[in-house]
């Protein structure tokens, strides 16, 4: 599976909407490490179980299993029962209480969520590592033969989807750390896919879901989005752009306003501009993005 290191406009801005935390760290370039398991990885009951190790340092951060499930009995309601299947889990390596996975509930009652591209993992998720948060998906049939019934049984969050987000954090030495997994799983729950993976190699700093390249390596018109009005222009960047400036120019090249950028986002206000057509020139050492308004 070939895949193509590009960030879109979307990821941008949601990267950009989390940017004060980037900022508190003094830390703005966002270094992302990115791997594509190719092939994929199938997991099943026969392949046996899958450690994922994020940054090649030989220490397992997360296990992915398929177990198959003969003849298992239990009882429920007062019946007793008898259940063949399978059940997908991810096991995080929690010896130090820190490889996690992201989910909903409390860290002690977790359920893992499915992430979509552009989600952001952060310090500010649930990450727990309980047994019970590590279900992907069961699914099978019960039998009970005291009301000579069965009944299907299919559950749980990774169950049936297609290219969703597992968020992780884990340590490097003692500094934690944000990623990525994108996953399928069958509605069967009898196969899982890993098709790739990445996290952020600074330490305690975000990572969106679909992350694939840091801020370095984006193009300066890939990190800016110029939005218009009546009355003013939006400019939203990444932080590393941050210290530059905005300019209006009218169509003779003269700047008409001049405006700071000192967040990620900043407006223009256009009233008591003559009417006419102006640029809106937003300017980097890095390069120029421009875009032609029409003031009324």
């Amino acid at each position: 599976m070939n895949k193509k290191n590009t960030i879109n406009e979307s990821k941008l801005a949601r990267f950009s909407a989390v940017a004060g935390a980037v900022l508190a760290t003094g830390a703005v370039n966002a270094q992302i490490v990115y791997t594509d398991v190719n092939p994929d990885v199938l997991v099943d009951a026969i392949s046996g179980p899958y450690d994922l190790d994020f940054n090649s340092d030989a220490a397992v951060d997360v296990t992915f299993g398929v177990q198959a499930i003969v003849n298992q009995t239990g009882s429920q309601g007062g019946f007793s029962f008898t259940f063949n299947g399978s059940v997908a889990t991810v096991i995080p390596a929690i010896g130090n209480g820190v490889q996690q996975i992201l989910g909903s509930g409390s860290s002690s009652t977790m359920v893992v969520t499915p992430l979509n591209n552009g989600d952001l993992i952060s310090s500010g998720a649930v990450f727990g590592g309980s047994v019970s948060g590590s279900l992907l998906g069961i699914a099978g049939i019960a039998d009970i033969p005291l009301l000579a019934m069965t009944y299907p049984i299919s559950q749980g969050p990774f169950l049936g989807v297609s290219d969703k987000f597992l968020g992780v954090k884990f340590m490097v030495g003692a500094n934690t750390h944000y990623g990525w997994a994108r996953l399928n799983v069958t509605s069967g729950a009898d196969k899982i896919l890993i098709k790739d993976y990445a996290y952020n190699q600074n330490a305690d700093l975000p990572i969106l879901a679909g992350m694939m390249v840091g801020l370095d390596d984006v193009a300066v018109d890939q990190k800016v989005t110029i939005k218009t009005t009546l009355n003013n222009a939006t400019i939203n960047v990444t932080p590393d752009l941050i210290g530059g400036r905005i300019a209006l120019l009218n169509m003779a090249g003269q700047e008409v306003k001049i405006v700071s950028i000192n967040d990620v986002n900043t407006e223009i206000q256009l009233e008591g501009i003559d009417t006419g057509i102006y640029i809106i020139s937003a300017q980097f050492e890095k390069g120029n993005v421009t875009k032609k308004v029409y003031v009324k």
